[in-house]
């Protein structure tokens, strides 16, 4: 049993009011089988049967919450058992179906409490994408369906390739999680010894928190907080509304462009050119503006026992700057300074860090929901989320074809990510490559915008940044 993390925590009780759960789209070559042929479902038998062996290799899908009564301690991860309703199976017959009925999903948010994941499977299915896949043929769909309150983007990319990758060590021995008599009795024990600690955890917060403002004035003099430069910086304000910053309604759309590595311009990374695409698509979409942003997860330095290290930042989008290769090196030069500015804990956040871990659990649930009921802004961070497990970086699992694992002898084709979407973010995107397929995944709602004119709208734009952004002969 392990203390939840504060910014674990935060996830988890915003879950009751936020539908935060991230869903990873994995595709695999099958075998030419029709969905409704005699040997399809002995293959999606020994299909469960892999997945639940590669799953129980996973510390992090072994875990579930435990939650403490009153809040009068933090929530905490405890062993749980990989039970049957881990895995689902959907009926479906075509690549556009299993889409579809993804997007039914992501309104039946998981349990934490029960289990913080589920692993969707489709199959076998046709018109899948090729990606890596010599020709086309019959797929296999998984859809990892993760609580953020398990995993940020890094960690579900670590999970699968976990899962999917070459295993570096055997499987540990795994320990029976506690019946549901015994879940009880340790969630009564923590609420007590809470409210034994609860004198002593006020005095030493105040005491940290004292020496966070020190430490955020001795920033302040030093002209830098958290890493990043204070006001004056594009990042200090945020940008007005859209008609994509507005409440999304229940409905889903998926949809997701395989492209060939090689199709796209080659020195910014993968992020950089997705963005300037991305960013042309607005353009189209939204008309002209004096400055644009999107909100992009970057990876903050991990901190112990934290399953979520990231933090959302604005990128400018540059939409007064027209020329394809001025606008790209601006978003990628932006992007690179800010991942070297958060790369390091500064005084600062470790300070912050201590005030908040020491913080009692119902004071922070507390102050969690007073920050959910305030009045609304008339700014976003960003317009639109892109998320995006970056090519070019050799610390991020996932990719340059280090997931080269199969299923059921079916090698990966591609794999697809989609954030999820908030009452002022209507429309993200999701970015992942693969050895040399990167797939772009769209997400939004039949609330925000036609998802299939958007799509044309970025497709044109991708087109448009290979042309004038590559490097002429």
């Amino acid at each position: 049993m392990q203390r939840m993390s504060t910014v674990d925590a935060a996830m988890y009780w915003s879950s009751a009011t936020q539908h935060s759960d991230i869903f990873t789209i994995l595709c695999f070559d099958a075998p030419d089988l029709c969905f409704d042929a005699p040997d399809a479902s002995v293959f999606m038998d020994a299909v469960l049967s892999e997945l639940r062996e590669r799953a129980r290799r996973i510390d992090d899908l072994c875990l579930r919450v435990l939650n403490v009564p009153g809040d009068l301690d933090w929530p905490h991860w405890v062993r749980s058992d990989i039970g049957p309703d881990a895995f689902a199976v959907h009926p479906v017959r075509t690549w556009q179906e299993s889409l579809d009925r993804i997007g039914e999903l992501a309104g039946d948010q998981l349990d934490p409490t029960e289990c913080p994941w589920r692993i969707h499977v489709f199959g076998p299915i046709a018109g899948a994408p090729r990606g890596c896949a010599d020709e086309d043929g019959a797929a296999i769909v998984l859809a990892l369906q993760i609580s953020h309150t398990l995993a940020d983007g890094r960690g579900t990319a670590a999970i699968c390739l976990g899962m999917f990758g070459e295993p570096t060590q055997d499987a540990p021995t795994r320990r029976t999680g506690p019946d549901s008599g015994r879940m009880q009795l340790m969630r009564w024990r923590l609420a007590a010894a809470g409210m034994v600690r609860l004198p002593v955890s006020v005095a030493v917060t105040a005491w940290l928190g004292l020496r966070w403002l020190a430490e955020c004035r001795k920033a302040v003099r030093r002209g830098r907080v958290t890493g990043v430069p204070m006001a004056g910086g594009p990042w200090a304000m945020g940008v007005p509304l859209t008609e994509l910053n507005r409440s999304p309604g229940p409905g889903r759309t998926l949809r997701v462009i395989v492209l060939d590595r090689g199709a796209l311009p080659t020195g910014p990374s993968v992020t950089a050119v997705t963005l300037t695409a991305i960013s042309y698509a607005l353009d189209e979409l939204l008309g002209p503006a004096h400055r644009r942003t999107a909100a992009v997860p970057v990876g903050l330095p991990p901190c112990p026992g934290s399953h979520n290290n990231y933090g959302n930042l604005p990128i400018d989008l540059y939409p007064e700057t027209d020329a394809v290769g001025e606008r790209m090196a601006r978003i990628a030069g932006e992007l690179t300074a800010i991942q070297q500015r958060v790369a390091i804990r500064t005084p600062v956040m470790v300070a912050g860090a201590r005030a908040e871990s020491a913080l009692p659990a119902f004071l922070a649930r507390w102050g969690l929901r007073r920050l959910e009921t305030r009045a609304t802004s008339d700014t976003v961070t960003g317009v639109t989320v892109v998320t995006s497990v970056n090519a070019e970086s050799a610390d991020l699992p996932m990719t340059g074809g280090r997931l080269d694992g199969a299923l059921a002898g079916g090698r990966i084709r591609f794999a697809a990510g989609f954030p999820y979407l908030t009452e002022y973010m209507g429309l993200g995107h999701g970015v992942i490559g693969i050895g040399p397929v990167v797939a772009i995944s769209v997400i939004t709602s039949p609330d925000i915008v036609d998802a299939d004119a958007y799509v044309d709208m970025l497709r044109r734009a991708l087109d448009r940044v290979a042309a004038e952004g590559s490097p002429q002969p």
